[in-house]
């Protein structure tokens, strides 16, 4: 994705939406409920250098690793699949076209950012990739 100052501009507001019309204050606060193993349409943001961006409207899959609260731990998907520990091709879960996990680039996100549930990875699969983020970040 070509980055711009507008494109910045754009997710800054964009994420003042976000934040703002789901504060802890707002009756818009997220009532549905996100679990490990489940893949997800988030909002990301434009990020700086190789950093995983958002697509369209910022709207990335990911992976569900770890509840901490509000917060996720999550690893953004891609359809790029690469032969390097730093990629995970799923197995279990089949879209439209092969599905990756960019294993180094897991982060934290707030629940604000979840928009839609697309699926979910078997337990076995779940197991193997969270043995991958150990050996990768431990």
């Amino acid at each position: 994705m070509y980055r711009t100052k507008e494109l910045y501009n754009e997710w800054n507001e964009t994420k003042k939406e976000i934040h703002f019309e789901l504060s802890e204050h707002s009756k818009k606060i997220p009532t549905f409920y996100i679990n490990e193993r489940e893949i997800w349409y988030v909002r990301l943001w434009v990020n700086i250098g190789y950093e995983e961006n958002g697509k369209w409207g910022f709207i990335r899959p990911i992976l569900v690793i770890k509840k901490i609260g509000n917060l996720f731990f999550v690893v953004p998907m891609t359809t790029k699949t690469k032969n390097s520990h730093f990629y995970y091709t799923l197995k279990s879960v089949r879209f439209s076209r092969p599905s990756s996990l960019i294993l180094s680039q897991a982060r934290v996100i707030d629940k604000k950012r979840f928009e839609k549930i697309l699926g979910e990875v078997n337990i076995a699969e779940f197991f193997q990739i969270k043995k991958l983020l150990k050996e990768l970040y431990l």
